[in-house]
């Protein structure tokens, strides 16, 4: 069976130096020059694999055999996956690790939404002042425990963001707003030196999460 053709939703203004084909995917794992920069980076996770969870008791439940966790805006990590408690009736989970991702479960109140949304990091030191450009939002409360889950407007898109570190804030909108989202966030964050990064930034850094 033929593998799906699957495009990002944005389309990052750089030269590809490593790529590689993945689920349908084109993946870009490095780009030309980034060892000339230090970060911010900003990288594309479209990618990767993301499901919806809702239940009326979604708390008392194990999606993906992951404990949602008991209140609202906290994040779980479990090894290549990660669940962000949204409301009363819904998780989200998202597979953030290396690796393969595993097929879409057949179970009720799950639902693959991958190729509905535009994923993004932001990597490394300056991550903080590139986001100031980007949302009145506090993304790096030091009273909440890391990480944790905001959800809220950045460039007046509404946003899920997961804050793991104050250099790893990975944020997931609607993929209509892909484009217009990373062409605006470049020329913000440029201000404090957001450049365009690949993949193995990300992962060489979610590692240490």
């Amino acid at each position: 069976m033929r593998t799906a053709l699957r495009r990002s939703p944005v389309e990052l203004p750089a030269r590809a130096a490593a790529t590689e084909q993945r689920d349908g995917w084109t993946v870009v794992l490095r780009y030309e020059g980034e060892e000339r920069h230090g970060g911010p980076w900003l990288v594309d996770l479209s990618h990767r694999r993301r499901w919806d969870y809702q239940d009326r008791n979604v708390g008392a439940h194990t999606p993906m055999d992951l404990p949602v966790p008991p209140e609202f805006g906290e994040v779980g990590v479990h090894g290549p996956f990660v669940i962000n408690r949204m409301n009363r009736t819904q998780a989200a989970i998202w597979h953030l690790g290396a690796g393969s991702p595993p097929k879409s479960p057949r179970a009720a109140g799950l639902t693959e939404t991958t190729d509905g949304h535009c994923m993004l990091a932001f990597v490394s030191h300056g991550v903080s002042a590139a986001l100031e450009h980007l949302t009145p939002l506090d993304l790096f409360d030091p009273s909440r425990a890391t990480p944790f889950l905001t959800q809220g407007p950045v460039l007046r898109v509404p946003c899920q963001i997961v804050t793991f570190a104050p250099d790893l804030v990975v944020m997931s909108l609607a993929r209509g707003h892909g484009r217009t989202f990373v062409r605006a966030a470049l020329a913000s964050g440029g201000v404090a030196g957001l450049r365009i990064g690949g993949e193995g930034i990300f992962n060489r850094r979610f590692t240490k999460v």
